[in-house]
């Protein structure tokens, strides 16, 4: 089999670039890790692959203990609904290793379609304290543009131009420039129809029309909201919104399955995931975005705030923290997409060391912030505050005043100026 094609594997249809099993409607969710053994196992069915083969192969580079294979193999086994006992699927071949005993065909052109996970029911009550994220909107970014998957065409080419304009325009996050890079997808998209940039570019846009621009021109806009804001006032839940994340899933699906080993089609696939509170789906689609990706600071952006949105605030400052280094390495060469961005993360990691009663580490990032954007208005401001409450009041009316003098008010600094 190869790495990314579908295959069917006894009553099971299996897609590695999903990292899902399904049968008759039913899905199941496959780690990446279980995926990439059952895939070795599937390239040569029948035959035995001993365990330090399989280490080569999945875990090169890596030191992993015996357990960790046999707790794969175990979880891979559940999935599947096969026993070890009387083995249906994947055998153990005793002090050499394991196999398929199960027989595997490639899923053609002809095959039938393969049911989408469930979306999850109601909405739980905790997603009304993810509205509370950083009012930067830092959820959801779209993700690092990566080549388009077209190719050398006359058409290919065109295509790859029009999607590299369209992030471009993606990267603003306001309606009109959303609705361009919408365009310029789609046309994209009619210039080469497996263009798989361009088709989770279009995914992208799709999914930030329902978080951030839900109804028609001139209404209430959210273009500084979260997907947990989205998620706890019902915008994700609308018949409308439901529609326009079906079709953005199956873009994101088909560009995944077009280029399975491109970071950007993952993001785009955790991303809808994640609007459709398919939070397994898009946990693995973001980790695989990273492990594809070293530097794909958008997805560990997007995998913080699925912790987030999970009651997780603390556990995702390591995210965050990732994020910040990333776009520190990739600042020269993707300047415009990571300048909005870096500050507001540093910010944000300030406030939740904060929250976690860490003010040491709170004003390190608040200074490393300024040092990298100096007067940085919720920087200045958060800074302050947090000298205000240490008790260096004086330290605090000195950066407020800096800044009023040479940028002009600052709200966040009106209580610590009052005499």
């Amino acid at each position: 089999m190869a790495g990314g094609a579908p295959f069917r594997l006894g009553e099971w249809t299996v897609e590695p670039a999903l990292g899902r099993l399904s049968r008759n409607g039913e899905v199941r969710a496959v780690e990446p890790k279980m995926m990439d053994v059952l895939v070795l196992l599937a390239s040569r069915p029948g035959q035995v692959f001993g365990r330090e083969r399989i280490f080569a192969s999945v875990w090169p580079g890596v030191t992993v203990g015996e357990d960790t294979l046999t707790r794969c193999i175990s979880k891979l086994r559940t999935a599947l609904g096969d026993e070890a006992r009387q083995p249906r699927y994947l055998e153990t071949i005793s002090k050499r290793g394991y196999r398929l005993v199960a027989a595997v065909e490639p899923v053609g052109s002809g095959a039938e379609p393969v049911a989408r996970p469930a979306r999850v029911g109601h909405r739980r009550r905790w997603l009304i304290a993810a509205a509370g994220l950083v009012g930067a909107g830092l959820v959801v970014i779209g993700a690092l543009a990566l080549g388009p998957g077209s190719t050398a065409t006359p058409d290919g080419a065109e295509a790859a131009r029009l999607t590299q304009q369209a992030h471009d325009f993606y990267f603003q996050y306001s309606r009109a420039d959303n609705q361009a890079a919408r365009t310029l997808y789609e046309r994209a998209v009619a210039l080469d129809p497996d263009a798989s940039s361009a088709l989770a570019g279009l995914s992208n846009t799709l999914v930030q029309t329902v978080i951030r621009w839900p109804g028609d021109p001139g209404e209430t806009e959210f273009s500084r909201t979260t997907l947990g804001a989205a998620m706890a006032t019902g915008r994700t839940g609308t018949p409308a919104a439901l529609a326009r994340l079906n079709r953005a899933r199956s873009l994101a699906e088909r560009a995944v399955t077009l280029k399975p080993d491109d970071a950007f089609a993952q993001q785009s696939l955790g991303l809808v995931a994640a609007a459709q509170q398919d939070f397994e789906v898009a946990r693995m689609a973001y980790d695989r975005a990273i492990a594809l990706d070293p530097d794909a600071w958008g997805a560990m952006i997007n995998r913080a705030d699925l912790m987030e949105i999970q009651g997780d605030r603390t556990g995702s400052i390591v995210w965050f923290e990732r994020a910040y280094a990333a776009m520190s390495r990739v600042h020269e060469t993707q300047a415009p997409r990571v300048r909005p961005w870096q500050s507001e993360t540093g910010i944000l990691i300030a406030r939740r060391y904060e929250e976690a009663g860490r003010p040491d580490a709170a004003e390190t990032w608040y200074r490393r912030v300024l040092a990298a954007t100096p007067f940085h208005p919720a920087g200045t401001s958060g800074l302050a505050a947090l000298l205000d409450r240490q008790g260096d009041r004086s330290g605090a009316r000195e950066l407020c005043r800096t800044y009023v003098e040479r940028i002009g008010p600052n709200p966040g600094c009106a209580s610590i100026l009052v005499d």
